[in-house]
């Protein structure tokens, strides 16, 4: 089951998975490849082992979407797996491993968030992966004297907030309870291995933070506290309500959180478990506890952030379809148990796939449709010649049309720092005025501009270029007019 599911995620992956904020994590690796330096050189408001990740795996298998896809899903699947292995081999009932094992499978490989942002060009799933190669690991190394052990925990629990810093808490609990729960050897000689196991994903930080100690500082530290939040009252309610749209009206959130509390329930109560059983179990309840209240309080927070809480939430929920089988139903075949929850949880997975399919019109833009405008912009653009993108998605098509944009451009949310002009060219941040000036300027060999944006008609470039095209809802404006030539008329 654990194959399907990584079969038809990597499916997804490459038909349907798509999501805005890939465009400018692909643009970085990118750039990486191309010789530039996150901070120094472009803005990256993000830890950069996942764009030097995906950056290899353009080297190696080819620099495109497909590859950090790729990338995204199997480490889904292999997350999915270590989980479900977990839970196989802390089951004391053989009659019920099994199902108990598969239950955590499908009641994570149909969640929604996990079918859609796991298996796209951002961090999530790496991340997914390596917290649960860091949980596994932290359980072996209680029991072993050896030193590698504590020391590869270590580092897949660095490595997940090397990806993302939506996973801080990782890393802190599970060096806890490694030392507070050890059983064999020296608990103090595991935590120095620990945690030279988590600097060792950080070191690619070292090089920019010696070369541009602002620079890093302000794209990891400074934006976030500082530039990032709306205003404190906008960004409680959009909190609130996205809270309340990933659990409270979610049929699948609702089902994860009832099922992991009735594990809970049956996990305290649990006396005839052996103690070592019941402390692995609770460190799960700690990580899902300590992701989901972090998580909550990243003001503002987004629905895809909760993807990294509900394996382990899952986890939990499939001990509590086990507490239900040997405490409510003794009698009933465990398949019937799992057939239960599961068809619970496809109840909420069809309700948010019509959701999804209802406000499709956000995401009306797929890579198939930014290839085919790449190729289009590179057939009029040439090698040397300078494009300017704009809308909600331009790195998407700086990415697919394989070019660097013009300083300042490879990250849309740069557009909102305000700071002033001397300290914001050397972070490489422009705000939407500058971006205007050079649009008005008319500088750029082409154009690719949302088909209904004012700025077309305001600024003039049907006069300004001979060029014309309409393609996926973009206008394209190619071959500036001569400024010596204004005869020209624009060709459509």
């Amino acid at each position: 089951m654990v194959a399907v599911t990584t079969v038809a995620l990597l499916a997804y992956s490459h038909v349907l998975a798509w999501f805005p904020d890939e465009g400018f994590h692909l643009l970085a690796a990118q750039l990486i490849n191309r010789g530039l330096r996150p901070y120094l050189d472009f803005f990256y408001q993000h830890v950069p082992l996942y764009a030097y990740l995906t950056a290899g795996m353009f080297r190696v298998f080819g620099d495109s979407w497909r590859s950090a896809h790729l990338l995204s899903a199997l480490c889904t699947g292999a997350g999915i797996w270590l989980l479900a292995d977990f839970v196989w081999t802390r089951v004391p009932e053989p009659r019920w491993r099994t199902a108990t094992a598969l239950t955590a499978v499908l009641l994570t490989g149909l969640d929604v968030a996990v079918i859609q942002f796991g298996t796209i060009a951002m961090p999530y799933g790496l991340s997914l992966f390596l917290a649960a190669a860091g949980f596994r690991l932290v359980l072996r190394a209680v029991d072993h004297e050896t030193w590698w052990v504590p020391t590869a925990a270590g580092l897949c629990a660095g490595a997940a907030t090397a990806a993302s810093l939506l996973m801080v808490p990782v890393a802190p609990i599970l060096f806890f309870w490694m030392i507070s729960r050890n059983r064999v050897g020296n608990r103090w000689r595991k935590a120095v291995w620990f945690l030279a196991g988590t600097a060792i994903p950080f070191l690619p930080l070292l090089w920019p933070a010696v070369q541009g100690p602002r620079q890093t500082f302000f794209n990891l530290i400074e934006y976030h506290l500082l530039h990032r939040r709306p205003p404190w009252a906008v960004a409680l309610w959009d909190d609130a309500r996205t809270l309340n749209r990933v659990w409270l009206e979610s049929v699948q959130g609702m089902t994860l959180v009832l099922m992991a509390g009735i594990g809970l329930i049956f996990l305290a109560g649990a006396r005839e478990w052996e103690t070592s059983r019941r402390e692995e179990w609770f460190l799960c309840v700690w990580l899902t506890g300590g992701l989901g209240v972090y998580l909550a309080c990243t003001s503002p927070t987004y629905h895809g952030y909760f993807v990294l809480v509900i394996p382990f939430l899952a986890t939990l929920a499939a001990l509590g379809a086990y507490a239900v089988g040997i405490r409510l139903c003794p009698s009933l075949r465990p398949v019937w148990v799992v057939l239960a929850v599961v068809g619970l949880l496809a109840v909420g997975t069809a309700k948010e796939a019509h959701h999804m399919a209802q406000h499709i019109h956000h995401f009306s833009h797929r890579w198939l449709d930014y290839e085919e405008l790449a190729r289009e912009v590179n057939q009029v653009t040439p090698d040397h010649g300078t494009l300017w993108a704009d809308g909600d998605c331009n790195e998407c098509l700086y990415s697919a049309a394989r070019r660097v944009p013009p300083s300042g451009q490879e990250n849309p949310y740069s557009r909102h720092v305000r700071l002033p002009s001397d300290r914001a060219a050397s972070l490489h941040v422009l705000t939407v005025g500058q971006i205007d000036e050079r649009l008005a300027a008319g500088r750029m060999t082409t154009v690719v501009i949302p088909h209904d944006d004012p700025r077309i008609e305001s600024f003039g470039l049907p006069r300004r270029y001979l060029g014309r095209a309409r393609m996926h809802g973009y206008d394209l404006f190619w071959d500036p007019v001569p400024h010596q030539a204004g005869a020209h008329e624009p060709r459509r």
